[in-house]
């Protein structure tokens, strides 16, 4: 396989000059606003941990309260379900680029909204999630942390007479994505359990569609290691991301990172460790400061 593009949050939250979600600092902010009955009530002792380090505080919550995590991750879902593409979106240009040069690579990405599939979609291609794809008709996504509108009929319970502890349980079976809206909200609304989505948390434990949610970060291992090029966009190196670093570490071909000045000097140290003698390349800017770099580096 030619190239990988890897998307993080960065990448989202670059590709446009609005309509985005917000990085890490300021999630919890806008998840609050957004629920007010939900995330609006966490405590106050939770609510600043939440503010300083979201990934620990989830953690943190799911241990000291374990029940209140699941019916917290549906509304979370809801949230990013809502975000659409603008014309303007650097996605869709990218979509657009891929359609066209009748790409052959794969996209892996680690955001719970679907803004990169509905980019796809704009641009008259089919993303499918697995491998097989047709240049020039389909793109791979690989999604190792699930997506916001992915759901696993495994189990079901009514929200509010089922209450289930967020890290001690999980669920498998054929797994549907619900693109619609308003059966999107009543899937959220009246099923207790959360989408096939990763708790934004350093381990990504999941509850339902603990299968799909493996074997998505196994494809993502295939991926890195079969690709030329691996291109990195909005994602920081984190030690306890394994699942996710470990398989760029090992990869033989080359690496390409963007994702703003603070991130590569994380990026160089970890290089220097996980991949010292690789002939990688750092582009120094954001996603919308190196879009044209990062398109020839992909090939389109």
């Amino acid at each position: 396989m030619a190239n990988v593009l890897l998307l993080g949050a960065g990448a989202s939250f670059g590709s446009d000059t609005g309509g985005t979600p917000p990085l890490g600092p300021n999630l919890f902010a806008e998840l609050s606003a957004f629920n007010p009955s939900g995330w609006g009530r966490v405590p106050a002792e939770f609510a600043a941990r939440f503010r300083a380090d979201f990934e620990t505080a989830m953690t943190e919550l799911g241990n000291a309260h374990p029940h209140s995590v699941p019916p917290l991750q549906r509304a979370m879902a809801a949230y990013f379900f809502n975000f659409l593409p603008r014309k303007s979106s650097l996605y869709v240009e990218l979509a657009r680029r891929i359609g066209a040069a009748h790409w052959s690579g794969a996209v892996c990405s680690l955001n719970y909204e679907r803004l990169f599939e509905l980019s796809v979609v704009s641009a008259g291609l089919r993303p499918v999630v697995g491998n097989g794809t047709t240049p020039g008709r389909t793109v791979e996504l690989c999604l190792p942390h699930g997506c916001c509108h992915i759901f696993c009929n495994g189990a079901r319970g009514a929200a509010g007479a089922v209450s289930l502890a967020a890290f001690s349980v999980t669920t498998d079976g054929p797994v549907v994505v619900v693109p619609n809206s308003q059966q999107h909200r009543q899937r959220i609304e009246q099923d207790a359990f959360p989408p096939v989505m990763s708790y934004f948390e350093p381990s990504k434990r999941t509850t339902a569609g603990a299968s799909f949610i493996a074997a998505q970060q196994r494809r993502w291992r295939e991926l890195a290691a079969r690709s030329d090029r691996v291109v990195a966009v909005g994602i920081q190196v984190r030690a306890h991301d394994g699942h996710i670093w470990d398989p760029v570490a090992q990869c033989r071909g080359t690496v390409v990172y963007c994702s703003g000045p603070a991130a590569v000097q994380q990026f160089q140290i970890w290089t220097r460790q996980a991949r010292p003698h690789a002939q990688d390349v750092i582009l120094e800017g954001y996603f919308a400061d190196e879009f044209g770099s990062i398109c020839r580096e992909l090939g389109v």
